[in-house]
């Protein structure tokens, strides 16, 4: 470039870069100034882009500026010469602008500036290969941030060994403040989010706690008034609750059958004690008003939680007969619920193997006897296929009993 061209892009556009007054190629030079007299009238017309061309060289050094809209100027009150160093100085963060997020929002990897400094070298070399910056900087201008979004297209010169960097900044402040204040509020959300969980959480274990409590001493109140100790509920859980598990019961639903079980007699606080306590056998008469416990222990619990909806069913249906046989609704087969089908086969066995009133308890091998003699009648095949096949665990909560 001749000294009176260079003395005029000085003069015109307060030209202070290296190239077109080094010694570089003549087609670089060309390329170069027509940008900047491009670059310059886009400036001229007001459009909100700041442009500016930046170059380093490829093996290492500082960026300078070849070019920098009369905005830059203004926005750090420095010359072309000053601007690569003073930008750097001012940059508080620098981040990556991810369109493709949904909605679109800046990547939340912030780097700072002890990082920039760091990477500054691996970030120019991941530009060079990718041909193109895309970043967002949040600049410091008199104490105040600036945010600038940066799209700049890469230029690579080997014979001269320059990149140039012909980019815009646009203002972006307004966007970002807002993106932070999002941010903040999301962050607010979740911890509220994370609070209310926990709280829900601690009063759902207090209300399981409040339920099983309850439900436990109506259940004690039950076995006392049927002159036990309350040492056949114990027993009935441990057995539903291997039957249940074997079957294939998830985890949560074997604890929500190991609980429920022992309210299957809870009916029976609604009995008269001439009549449940009676020694001898029972009339037609007193059989009926027994067999009314199943609808009373259902009114009792009432639903309102998984639990005490299983209890219901359990106390309901406890009595119903595989062969249709049963009581108080003639239910057949699997019209009878699960849980009602595992309690039945239990509350047999532990039943005969228990000492009552009106009879002595049965021997174990007798009492596994009934209980396949009476597959497919009372009790459902299957299950019954279950309870053999587990008999070695249920014999060890028979032998704690006695």
């Amino acid at each position: 470039m001749t000294e009176n061209t260079l003395g005029y892009f000085r003069k015109r556009y307060n030209y202070t870069g290296r190239i077109l007054s080094g010694s570089f190629s003549g087609a670089l030079q060309r390329n170069l100034s027509q940008a900047i007299v491009h670059l310059e009238a886009l400036d001229r017309i007001g459009s909100p882009v700041i442009p500016y061309i930046a170059a380093w060289r490829p093996d290492g050094g500082h960026i300078w500026y070849e070019y920098a809209g009369s905005r830059l100027h203004a926005l750090l009150g420095l010359k072309t010469a000053e601007l690569a160093d003073a930008f750097r100085e001012h940059i508080i963060t620098r981040c990556l602008y991810r369109l493709q997020k949904t909605p679109p929002a800046v990547d939340k990897i912030i780097r700072d500036r002890p990082q920039l400094d760091r990477m500054r070298g691996a970030m120019r070399r991941i530009a060079e290969r990718g041909g193109a910056v895309e970043a967002v900087y949040k600049i410091d201008v008199n104490g105040s941030p600036v945010w600038l979004k940066d799209l700049a297209r890469l230029e690579m010169h080997g014979q001269d060994r320059v990149v140039l960097s012909y980019g815009s900044l646009i203002d972006v402040t307004k966007e970002m403040q807002l993106e932070e204040r999002l941010s903040e509020v999301q962050e607010e959300l979740t911890f509220h989010k994370d609070n209310l969980e926990l709280l829900v959480a601690r009063r759902t274990r207090e209300l399981h706690r409040a339920q099983l409590d309850v439900v436990s001493r109506l259940t004690q109140a039950a076995a006392c008034r049927d002159g036990d100790t309350g040492a056949h509920i114990k027993r009935l859980s441990r057995y539903s609750a291997i039957l249940g598990r074997s079957f294939g019961l998830s985890k949560k639903a074997n604890w929500v059958l190991f609980h429920a079980v022992p309210m299957h007699d809870v009916g029976k606080l609604g009995i008269d004690d001439s009549i449940l306590r009676k020694q001898g056998p029972l009339t037609r008469h007193e059989f009926e008003i027994i067999k009314t416990h199943c609808r009373v222990g259902a009114d009792l619990l009432g639903g309102g939680s998984t639990l005490l909806e299983v209890a219901r069913t359990i106390a309901l249906t406890h009595h119903e007969r595989w062969d249709g046989s049963g009581y108080p609704q003639g239910l057949t087969e699997r019209q009878i619920p699960l849980a009602s089908r595992i309690a039945s086969i239990c509350d047999v066995f532990d039943a005969l193997t228990s000492e009552r009133p009106y009879k002595k308890a049965w021997g174990f091998e007798d009492a596994v006897g009934e209980v396949e003699r009476l597959g497919n009648i009372y009790f459902d095949p299957q299950l019954v296929k279950v309870f053999l096949k587990n008999l070695p665990e249920i014999k060890q909560v028979y032998l704690r009993a006695c």
